[in-house]
């Protein structure tokens, strides 16, 4: 091989390396919050601004949280992130959004949000109020929930000194894989065991679920099973 030649392969696996990395970067973007101030933020087709307010001991009773940040796309909200330190509850880090994973992340005491692409093997929650895709056009996973309904009362009659009170949440999922729709029903008390859903090509685990002021939050991750 010539010295002309090998510059030119260099060149080549340099230019690949380049182009490697911008892809990586383009995959995921990390954005550094500031507080109390609108943030505007483009990431190909999302146009997102951002609120992110930090309280303290000092601030109104009747506020949210000791953190929260709020993501819009287009000016409709499209993700909630709270976290309460007095009484902690379960927090979701990632949200889904369309087909993109919106991740809040606190590092170094700096705030982060991180944009990617949405794929299968990663835990997300997913809200009553949008729906989302994850894969690709030759293997995509389209979920929705259509339903939500809150059920509370007694499993027996007044005068029964044995009667029980319950508590439950009923969701429907409209699941599309490759084309083909189904609907699948199951109960928030049935999630305890991480609830499996099987479909074919693909399983989806119900992992967990937030209800709060008629919407709710599940948690879950899909995942993609090998063919053998």
């Amino acid at each position: 091989m010539n010295i002309g030649m090998k510059k030119m392969s260099t060149l080549i696996i340099v230019l690949s390396l380049i182009s490697g990395t911008m892809i990586a970067q383009e995959s995921t973007k990390k954005i550094l919050l500031t507080t109390e101030h609108k943030q505007d933020i483009e990431y190909k087709d999302l146009h997102l601004n951002t609120l992110l307010q930090v309280y303290d001991e000092n601030s109104s009773a009747q506020l949210v949280g000791d953190i929260y940040l709020r993501v819009n796309n287009s000016d409709k909200t499209i993700a909630d992130f709270y976290i309460e330190n007095d009484q902690p509850e379960k927090v979701y880090d990632t949200q889904i959004y369309k087909n993109y994973f919106l991740t809040f992340m606190i590092e170094n005491n700096n705030n982060y949000l991180i944009i990617e692409q949405a794929n299968f093997g990663k835990p997300f929650a997913l809200s009553s109020n949008g729906s989302a895709t994850i894969g690709t056009k030759d293997d995509l996973v389209a979920i929705e929930i259509i339903d939500v309904i809150h059920e509370q009362g007694y499993d027996a009659p007044p005068d029964d000194p044995n009667r029980k009170s319950f508590d439950n949440v009923r969701y429907t999922l409209k699941i599309n894989v490759r084309g083909v729709t189904k609907n699948f029903s199951f109960y928030s008390s049935e999630i305890k065991g991480n609830y499996a859903i099987d479909l074919g090509s693909h399983s989806i685990v119900i992992l967990s679920d937030t209800y709060k002021y008629a919407t709710s939050l599940i948690e879950m991750v899909i995942n993609k099973i090998e063919e053998k």
